[in-house]
């Protein structure tokens, strides 16, 4: 189908359809992304108190809790009349979900849950307002790298084994507007042989995944001699999992393009994007971020991002804190956009490992170390407590026992000597549900990284203020 009959015609009476304003949106976004930031935070403080009231009118959850704490929207004056508003967790998502509620009648309900990366998932409400928003964000992002909608793109991600009825609705709607789906539940060679092959027919302008996932594929490539282009793809968009150097690196290699990352949540909203100068912008126009810490993490700005979501109605989320850990960046951005910078999200707490001294180590600490292996094809490091790691792989024939020594020797180097290192060779390392992947798994980070939030008391860096 040609891209502007996609853009002009199939997708805006799609969303007609559907009763969602995702042109008006994107109309609207395409002008507020020029805004000076004094500008968008007035804006953005509006949207809050608007969406304050309506919480307090029609959410039980809400009416109790600004009743107990004496917050009355009408009296939000300022961002720092705002962080006086208790934190909403995952754990009262869960106990408190009828509550959570809107009694308003609101359009286009849908429960979604999240994939469960923690150990825990969750189950929120989503409206066509909030995916309205959603989709005129991703579409503005795309836009960015020369990639609009309606362009030949191919998405890497997790599809249903058994294809129902609404599937194949959805697999129609997908080839009228440009896009091919390939199953991010299947990575294997032969998977990859194939989805390469189709790759090189269909020449996408865009492909967007998984970043483990498209990582994969660009190895993959790389490997047998087929680079993508000339002239296709135009941009990579990674998005559900943080994309880390050496990734960018090798699907910018392999796919001879670009590289943005979309970072969000299914739960919390889609929070930001980067542009063109590698900045990652928030969506200020309808998500509002804090950086939440300990007065020790404000030196460096780090901290738990917490997110209110300002276009969600049939389940308002207001300082809903999403266990991601990052920081603000002050300075504008080359672009020329108005929208605040998020200038680093470092994964979530439990994507953390924790020494037996105490220190906080990324996750990429361990990751290159197993990644210059060259017998390790796959792996994923799972922290059971201080003194237990261990270290699934999947490895290549030529795997010695000199390998292994080598990765028991390093991870000892960087946790402590005491730790006792576990290796499980596999022929396969399982995807989350959801189809997302992790290299570093802890149950240690999480509770020693919640004392960055000690609570409501806790001083906080909104994105708004920046």
């Amino acid at each position: 189908m040609h891209p502007l009959i996609v853009r002009q015609v199939i997708f805006p009476l799609h969303e007609r359809i559907k009763g969602k304003a995702t042109y008006a949106w994107l109309k609207k976004l395409e002008s507020t992304q020029w805004l000076a930031p004094q500008r968008l935070q007035e804006m953005q403080l509006e949207a809050l108190k608007s969406h304050l009231e309506y919480a307090y009118r029609q959410v039980p959850y809400y009416r109790e809790l600004f009743d107990r704490c004496a917050v009355q929207p009408a009296r939000i004056k300022s961002l720092a009349d705002f962080s006086h508003i208790p934190f909403l967790s995952k754990e009262t998502i869960r106990t408190r979900f009828a509550d959570l509620k809107a009694r308003a009648h609101v359009r286009g309900i849908q429960k979604i849950s999240t994939g469960g990366s923690t150990g825990n998932p969750v189950t929120v409400l989503v409206d066509s307002a909030r995916t309205a928003f959603t989709d005129a964000a991703r579409m503005r992002a795309q836009r960015w790298l020369r990639a609009d909608f309606g362009e030949r793109e191919i998405v890497l991600w997790g599809s249903p084994i058994e294809v129902t009825k609404q599937d194949r609705v959805r697999q129609i709607r997908d080839w009228l507007i440009n896009s091919r789906l390939l199953s991010a539940f299947d990575l294997s060679e032969n998977a990859l042989a194939r989805y390469a092959d189709y790759l090189h027919r269909f020449r996408p302008q865009k492909l967007y995944g998984y970043a483990s996932a498209l990582t994969l594929l660009a190895g993959y490539l790389k490997k047998t001699g087929q680079p993508a282009g000339p002239g296709w793809p135009r941009a990579v968009f990674t998005t559900a999992e943080p994309l880390f150097d050496f990734q960018r690196e090798l699907i910018e290699e392999a796919f001879q393009c670009p590289v943005a990352v979309e970072y969000g949540a299914r739960d919390a909203g889609l929070i930001a994007h980067e542009c063109q100068h590698g900045k990652l912008h928030l969506n200020a126009e309808g998500i509002l971020v804090e950086i939440v810490g300990d007065e020790g993490s404000h030196r460096d700005g780090r901290g738990e991002i917490v997110v209110t979501n300002l276009q969600s109605y049939a389940m308002p989320l207001i300082r809903y804190r999403t266990g991601d850990v990052g920081t603000l960046e002050p300075s504008a951005c080359p672009c020329g956009r108005g929208l605040p910078v998020l200038g680093k999200v470092e994964g979530r707490q439990t994507d953390f490992l924790v020494a037996t001294d105490g220190r906080l180590l990324h996750a990429l600490a361990i990751i290159y170390v197993l990644r210059e292996i060259p017998s390790v094809r796959e792996f994923q490091v799972f922290q059971e407590s201080l003194n237990q790691l261990v270290v699934r792989l999947v490895p290549e024939p030529e795997f010695s026992e000199a390998d292994r020594a080598a990765i028991i020797r390093k991870a000892k180097s960087l946790l402590g000597e005491q730790v006792e290192v576990t290796l499980q060779k596999m022929t396969q390392i399982d995807r989350l549900p959801s189809g997302k992947f992790r290299y570093v798994i802890s149950q240690v980070a999480d509770a020693y990284l919640a004392r960055m939030v000690p609570g409501s008391r806790a001083n906080s860096v909104t994105a708004g203020s920046q």
